[in-house]
């Protein structure tokens, strides 16, 4: 596809063109004519698994630090620049990327673009504000750390994974993020911001945008050597982790096991499976044991997958009189899914790929799946692809990764009321029944 504008890109189904600059930059666009915004999401490779000793969250860091000051735009300046629009500005670290996004009225797009292009190629690091905003992290670090759903999701994620990189917190810990100087934040950002590890998503009206002007800019950003990861995390035993503070009434449970990295076709199966057992109302924990028992108030599962590997993991809050019985509850489900999967394999598959192309109406999360399927398996997936991956699984398929993931002892976290491990004391949860 030739534009006016002398631009060429390359165009796949899903009206997604796809350009690889002389940089290395990955440009990728979607067009929506009908639509009167633009959505830009400009993600950089590197992310928590990419830290080292004295390292410990400086990636989540300098995704903060950034918004402090750049070469052509004061703090202030940043946000206001797209906010005068009505727009949004935002970031986030993971443990593979950190992005930054934007969407606007397609009018401001320039400005946008801009904003986006100074924090992830130009920020400033100003001594000062690097120090307070370790204690801002700090405060974000206390509040995960306040609140019992994160905690226990974050301990489970170190039951699996151990001290490697996928067990760590994001975000660090306090004393980490603490020691880290700004000699080390200027290095390691000159180390990973480099162009050949970065992405840039435009969706919307492309009508709107100066592309001469993006492409312009993006092959400017600097290319140079850029690390390549290969990682092999080895999960843990079984185990429990029982939490205990004296203001909680509640217990929040987190359980789960490993699995597989983004890039095996076991995740379609793994996805369908997480459906059916754990994802709205009509799930099968969700009926069991919120609506036939009142066990609970929510109850989710999740099949989270990242570059090299993934878990899949139950979560549910309950009271302390309940706790046993809510447990014995999802390890009977469990027991019982070789089953269920022979009656819901099909009800399974159409809620998967109807959500998935529900969400295709949101440009935000196109964008993010765009961004994480470049990062996490080296290519962005049309949505055709997706749901005829999901339209292949068999229900030979699901009893394979039941016999084989599933059918084991769980990992448990526990995070609850004082006196919690006196109840737990003998709790086991081994999933054995079922199967091929």
């Amino acid at each position: 596809m030739i534009r006016e504008d002398g631009i060429t890109v390359g165009k796949t189904k899903d009206r997604i063109m796809i350009d690889k600059l002389e940089n290395g930059v990955l440009m990728v666009f979607k067009d929506i004519p009908s639509l009167r915004t633009i959505t830009i999401g400009m993600g950089v490779k590197v992310g928590s698994i990419n830290e080292k000793n004295g390292e410990f969250g400086i990636s989540h860091l300098i995704e903060h630090s950034v918004f402090k000051g750049t070469v052509n735009f004061t703090a202030s300046d940043l946000k206001r620049s797209v906010e005068r629009y009505g727009g949004i500005i935002n970031a986030f670290t993971s443990e593979e990327y950190t992005l930054f996004e934007t969407k606007v009225p397609d009018f401001a797009t320039k400005d946008a673009f801009n904003v986006l292009f100074d924090l992830v190629t130009k920020p400033l690091f100003p001594l000062k504000e690097i120090e307070s905003e370790k204690r801002v992290v700090l405060e974000e670090i206390a509040m995960y750390e306040d609140d019992p759903v994160a905690l226990s999701e974050e301990n489970l994620l170190k039951m699996i994974w151990g001290d490697s990189p996928y067990g760590r917190p994001i975000a660090g810990k306090s004393e980490t993020v603490m020691a880290i100087n700004t000699e080390q934040i200027k290095d390691f950002f000159e180390k990973h911001y480099l162009a050949r590890n970065i992405v840039i998503v435009i969706i919307g009206n492309l009508a709107s945008v100066d592309l001469k002007h993006i492409t312009k800019k993006m092959n400017e950003i600097k290319d140079g050597r850029v690390e390549t990861l290969h990682l092999e995390p080895i999960p843990l035993d079984p185990s429990t982790t029982i939490v205990e503070k004296k203001d909680l009434n509640q217990i929040n449970v987190s359980m789960g096991i490993p699995t597989v990295k983004r890039s095996d076709k076991i995740n379609y199966s793994l996805s369908i499976t997480s459906t059916i057992l754990g994802s709205g109302m009509s799930s099968i924990l969700f009926d069991r044991l919120r609506e036939k028992l009142g066990l609970v108030y929510s109850i989710s599962s999740s099949n989270q997958s990242h570059t090299f590997c993934g878990e899949f993991t139950i979560n549910f809050s309950t009271s302390v009189k309940n706790l046993l019985k809510a447990i014995k509850e999802v390890k009977n489900v469990l027991n019982e899914l070789p089953e269920e999967i022979e009656k819901q394999l099909e009800y399974g598959k159409k809620k998967v790929q109807g959500r998935l192309l529900m969400s295709t109406e949101s440009t935000l999360a196109t964008m993010y799946m765009m961004v994480d399927d470049y990062f996490t398996i080296g290519k962005i997936r049309g949505i055709d692809e997706i749901t005829d991956e999901i339209e292949k699984v068999k229900e030979s398929d699901i009893f394979e990764i039941f016999d084989k993931y599933m059918k084991r002892e769980w990992m448990l976290s526990f995070v609850g009321p004082s006196g919690l491990k006196g109840i737990l004391k003998d709790c086991e949860f081994l999933v054995d029944h079922g199967g091929s």
